[in-house]
């Protein structure tokens, strides 16, 4: 495709995540441009149509088969994703879709195989990559202002009754796979991934404690990666405050993150300490200090708190997808194998449940049975 082209996209799905963050960002992004949307509700996907100027479809086979399109974007529930990516993939069509890649890891593994053959640009939606403070702390990693990371937690925490959706799929695990883990945690999993490297096993719990759907809303995942470094993902669906946090700890420095919500123990976007010498911080990081006089610096290893500019992490993944498919990829693009590899992490994480021990990665049996809680 040339540069200049207009990439012409299909979106699959005209709930709240379609509605509130993708179709808004197509919008906003240079050479993108919905030109179908499809869902089954009809009176939804019209109106939503005629919002985005394009045209709207009760079947996604139909729109794939009659609108010219470039591209989908799957936003529905995850156990149809492959049906999707099947009719899509034989069109020749891009493929980003909403994490999780699907339900089960075994739809992930053939969803990629699909790709592969067919050629095509994939992208998993982990947003959290496009996020500044994100992106700084992988530019801080990689200049040595923690050393080697050696020990990593995160958690993301979110009631289930907070998020504006028009379903309760999410806690139907015969169509999600899996509430807590599948939907939070997974965008942890692949940030650990992304800042510290890939994670060779697991040890879990996943639970079902308070919440009025029989799935899962208490995660722990103890995880080691291929570096020797340790860590800890967790996520809940019953607190009601949203808590969003990462730390990362090396021998040399310290970094928090907090992204998405503010409160008293997570105050700033981003904070650092380090003893590596400020002539050596990248930029962004040895200029974020302000002293209280301005002949005197601060000693090493003071913490430092950082504000950077927020842009929208929707703009930005559409943007690197767009660049991709013209030809200009970036490495710190996740694709659907990023998107399978935090999937086969979550079926590890069952699996250890199951087993009542490690599970080590990677897996040489990818079926596992989604866990029940009746």
């Amino acid at each position: 495709m040339s540069k200049s082209a207009e990439i012409r996209v299909g979106v699959v799905g005209g709930g709240a995540i379609a509605r509130l963050s993708h179709l808004p960002a197509i919008d906003r992004v240079d050479g993108l441009r919905t030109v179908a949307i499809s869902d089954p509700d009809a009176a939804r996907v019209e109106t939503l149509a005629k919002e985005h100027d394009a045209k709207h479809f009760t079947h996604y086979a139909d729109m794939i088969d009659q609108a010219e399109l470039d591209a989908v974007l799957l936003a529905l529930p995850n156990h149809l994703h492959l049906d999707v990516v099947k009719h899509a993939t034989a069109a020749g069509l891009h493929v980003f879709t909403e994490k999780p890649v699907a339900h089960t890891l075994e739809d992930a593994l053939t969803i990629q195989e699909l790709c592969d053959q067919a050629g095509v640009i994939t992208q998993t939606g982990f947003n959290q990559r496009y996020r500044e403070p994100i992106q700084l702390a992988k530019k801080g990693i990689a200049a040595g202002m923690l050393g080697e990371v050696q020990g990593f937690r995160t958690v993301y925490s979110e009631s289930h009754a907070v998020y504006p959706s028009a379903t309760a799929y999410r806690y139907d695990l015969s169509q999600s796979g899996g509430a807590s883990i599948l939907d939070l945690a997974i965008h942890r999993i692949d940030l650990a991934r992304h800042l510290v490297g890939e994670i060779v096993e697991v040890c879990a719990t996943v639970d079902h404690r308070t919440i009025p759907f029989a799935a899962d809303d208490n995660v722990f995942l103890l995880v080691r990666f291929e570096s020797g470094a340790t860590g800890v993902i967790s996520s809940d669906r019953f607190s009601p405050q949203v808590s969003n946090a990462t730390d990362l700890y090396g021998p040399t420095g310290t970094m928090h993150l907090s992204t998405e919500t503010r409160n008293p123990f997570q105050s700033v976007p981003l904070a650092f300490s380090t003893t590596l010498p400020q002539e050596q911080l990248p930029a962004e990081f040895a200029q974020a200090d302000w002293p209280q006089a301005w002949w005197l610096e601060s000693p090493p290893g003071s913490w430092v708190s950082l504000t950077p500019p927020r842009g929208n992490p929707y703009d930005s993944e559409w943007a690197a997808f767009a660049a991709a498919v013209r030809g200009e990829d970036n490495p710190d693009r996740p694709t659907i194998a990023d998107g399978v590899r935090a999937q086969e992490v979550v079926t590890a994480a069952y699996r250890s449940v199951r087993t009542h021990g490690w599970v080590s990665l990677p897996l040489t049996d990818p079926v596992e049975p989604i866990p029940t809680y009746e």
